[in-house]
């Protein structure tokens, strides 16, 4: 086979690709986890690795190629000055999108042991030629052999784990990885173990313990907040009133004389399922049932919106993009509403969404705006895909694309998409919670995509916070896909943003590396010298992301 040296190929890609893609490093850090209301009772995640480089490279980086391990394998270890040793690396997977592209995705190990969150994602075109390389690696760690001294087992991890969360009701038992971090440069072996609770509150926690000494390295939360019966059912249809007061259809289930909220007509392996919680803070609760279909009274308000809206959600990523539900597996979706007593705020814990009837004065029932369901919702999306670290540029990047395809989600339904309507761009449209937020109040909302300042957010990198929040920061990100929208539409904006989170962007993606993964998605789906690029480009431009 010819040799694909990457290195002779390095020109070709600066020439052939839409900018300098060289690899940016990694930003730093940000806390808090809040996105509609501040929770006291829940700690913040905690840095507890080193940064990572990213690499981006965009052109024509190889000869033809066998899509196989054998093959990218062998590319690797002829490109050592990107890569390094292809021991290093190890396939996890390849898969053929619709486009006809193929997507390989490597993680870096150490003695067969992955390091967290460490990964390259190549991607060949039609003919075999590699076109893209997205990644976030560590470049430089000490050799280490301490991965011989362990001296706990999955079960002391576990243990130790648990004792973090004496007070907690484990749900199932904590699930375990081995994996390597990189701290100061030097590689530690740790048991991650997933710590999964619903009392005395909601928690989902990835607990890293060192496996040599016990102990705990750091901690990170899979929550993202925003400021049943057994017997046999079958398929039925009913009507609800919405919080907004509309009337929604909705797909039931019947069970006896009783009518359920779970919705069994989705073309997926899982149901679309609203419980409450009966304003106790427990999960999932109770099935939403009623002797009638129609469920038409203030109690049922919040469940209407809910059933309704994730049925929205997964209608939109299954009819654009042939996603599966938010896993792209066919698992179920599951809310929970009227969680506590007055609770003011949403949230994805990591499995499924949990709303709060609100005060009744800042805030009123959560699910009663879809941009809402739809921000939330997409986290799952981004966790089962990009899964961008909630940190810094990567974490404000995770709440841009929710807020973004909150929007986009939001439009296709208000517009009829669905149905043949026609998606047309208001700017009015562009803001996120102001169906529930101040419900005496109208005119306002939490964040505004189309002028982010007027709700305490940059709209500018001139006007960046270093070490700031990731729900300001993600300000930037949102002026950016305002004016690629207003530029090129609701739709086209819909497919470059959707294949740039799923298949350019990774771990520590940071806002360059944003801009480049649309610039490659809109390439590869209305080419290289399109209008949609020229969009990007002129977007980020404008609110200085380079």
């Amino acid at each position: 086979m010819k040799k694909n040296a990457l290195s002779v190929m390095l020109a070709v890609a600066m020439v052939a690709g839409t900018g300098c893609f060289n690899g940016v490093l990694a930003s730093g850090t940000s806390s808090g986890n809040a996105v509609y209301a501040s929770n006291n009772n829940i700690q913040n995640s905690t840095r507890y690795q080193d940064k990572k480089t990213n690499i981006f490279l965009q052109g024509k980086l190889s000869n033809k190629i066998e899509a196989t391990e054998q093959g990218i394998l062998s590319y690797v270890n002829e490109n050592k000055s990107l890569f390094g040793d292809a021991s290093k690396l190890k396939v996890v997977s390849i898969e053929k999108d619709e486009l006809g592209y193929t997507k390989i995705k490597l993680a870096q190990i150490i003695n067969t042991i992955p390091i967290d969150g460490s990964e390259v994602i190549i991607h060949l075109d039609k003919s075999g030629i590699i076109k893209n390389i997205v990644g976030s690696i560590n470049n430089k760690y000490k050799s280490i052999d301490n991965y011989k001294a362990q001296t706990l087992t999955e079960k002391d991890a576990i243990k130790i784990a648990k004792q973090q969360f004496n007070s907690a009701k484990l749900e199932e038992q904590p699930k375990v990885k081995k994996q390597f971090i990189v701290k100061d440069n030097t590689p530690i072996l740790v048991y991650k173990v997933n710590i999964y609770y619903t009392q005395p509150e909601i928690g989902n926690w990835n607990v890293m313990v060192n496996a040599v000494s016990g102990d705990i390295v750091g901690k990170t939360s899979n929550i993202r907040y925003d400021e049943l019966t057994k017997a046999k059912s079958t398929a039925d249809k009913g009507t609800g009133t919405a919080v907004d007061g509309s009337t929604k259809e909705l797909n039931l289930s019947k069970s006896g004389s009783s009518y359920q909220m779970i919705d069994t007509t989705k073309p997926m392996s899982g149901q679309v399922k609203t419980y409450t919680a009966n304003n106790k803070k427990t999960e999932p609760g109770t099935i939403v049932s009623n002797s009638s279909n129609r469920f038409n009274t203030e109690v049922f308000k919040a469940s209407v919106s809910a059933h309704y809206y994730s049925g929205v959600v997964y209608d939109f990523y299954k009819n654009l993009f042939n996603r599966n539900s938010i896993d792209g597996k066919g698992m179920s979706i599951e809310s929970t509403t009227h969680y506590g007593n007055k609770y003011n705020n949403a949230f994805w814990d990591g499995r499924q969404m949990i709303y709060g009837d609100g005060d009744g004065s800042r805030f009123t029932y959560f699910s009663g705006d879809l941009d809402v369901v739809a921000h939330e919702l997409t986290h799952g999306v981004t966790t089962n895909s990009a899964d961008l670290e909630y940190y810094d540029q990567s974490g404000a990047l995770n709440e841009s694309f929710s807020d973004v395809f909150g929007v986009l989600i939001q439009t296709y339904d208000r517009y009829n998409v669905k149905n043949g309507g026609s998606w047309r761009f208001d700017a009015k449209d562009w803001v996120v919670g102001d169906e529930i937020y101040t419900p005496n109040k109208p005119g306002d909302a939490l964040r505004s995509l189309a002028d982010p300042t007027l709700y305490n957010q940059p709209a500018n990198m001139s006007d960046y916070e270093d070490g700031g929040d990731v729900h300001t920061n993600s300000g930037i990100p949102n002026k950016a896909a305002f004016l690629v929208a207003k530029s090129i539409g609701c739709e086209k904006t819909a497919r470059i943003y959707y294949r740039a989170l799923t298949n350019y962007l990774t771990y520590n993606s940071d806002f360059s590396a944003a801009r480049k993964a649309l610039i490659s998605a809109a390439s590869d789906i209305y080419g290289d010298s399109s209008n949609e690029i020229e969009a990007i480009n002129s977007a980020f431009d404008s609110v200085g992301i380079r």
